[in-house]
């Protein structure tokens, strides 16, 4: 994979790029306090398929936070001027938690999407009623008692690491429930196949969110994984890699 940066929005937006040159296009999106090294159970077998993007998120692995506010909406602008960039005008998305919002939005809003993978993805604010408190709580002595493997690759990937303001900024993105944040209802305007992943034990991604897709989405596949919770791609990497080539296969 080779490693590019560019700069926007005030950030330097950090991705890399390989796999196959004449391959269809998936772009890897990560989940919050993670970078591109949440998809590394899958990468190599992804390589062997298609043209990979993988992104760095802005105030992520090696991307500097910038000075735009971090929102989903934001992130997924910065998809956008990413692909633009390298000239990609058809893809598909396999996104991870936050990476799974912010391609609900880009599904949401652009039509030139393929097909979208989720793993362990909220969509719609009011699942906030459920975990307020505890992104309330979201502190870099939060993280750092409760992530520190996940600190410790940020501060050493990051070009200007600030553990305070990398958890602040998280924490404002979460509780977000303004026109920035979750795609709530326009979820409805995806028309891209959607399979929605979510480990059986996830805490984060509720049931009732989960299985409510079914009648959000036109054309949507629900795939419960057995014996994982939140990070089932690290958990379980054998059975989403079965899902993901099944799906991209239908």
């Amino acid at each position: 994979m080779q490693s590019k940066i560019i700069e926007y929005q005030g950030a330097m937006l950090h991705y890399q790029i390989g796999g196959k040159e004449t391959a269809s296009v998936i772009v890897l999106l990560h989940g919050g306090f993670g970078s591109i090294a949440d998809f590394a159970p899958l990468l190599p077998r992804l390589q062997q398929h298609y043209r990979v993007i993988a992104i760095d998120t802005r105030g992520h692995g090696c991307s500097t936070l910038g000075t735009a506010e971090l929102t989903y909406a934001q992130a997924a602008d910065d998809v956008r001027h990413i692909l633009r960039r390298e000239g990609v005008e058809k893809y598909s998305l396999f996104g991870f938690s936050d990476g799974g919002t912010t391609a609900y939005r880009l599904g949401a809003e652009d039509k030139n999407i393929e097909k979208i993978i989720t793993v362990g993805a909220e969509w719609h604010k009011k699942h906030l009623d459920g975990v307020r408190p505890m992104f309330e709580a979201i502190n870099s002595g939060f993280v750092k008692e409760n992530l520190p493997e996940k600190l410790a690759a940020y501060q050493a990937a990051n070009p200007k690491p600030d553990a305070e303001k990398w958890a602040a900024a998280l924490k404002a993105m979460w509780l977000d429930e303004g026109a920035s944040g979750y795609p709530n209802e326009n979820i409805r305007q995806i028309q891209a196949p959607v399979l929605a992943i979510r480990g059986e034990a996830d805490f984060l991604f509720a049931f009732d969110d989960w299985t409510e897709l079914k009648t959000e989405l036109p054309d949507v596949h629900l795939m419960s994984v057995p014996f994982a919770a939140h990070e089932a791609v690290k958990e379980q990497s054998e059975i989403i890699w079965a899902a993901v080539q099944a799906f991209q296969a239908a």
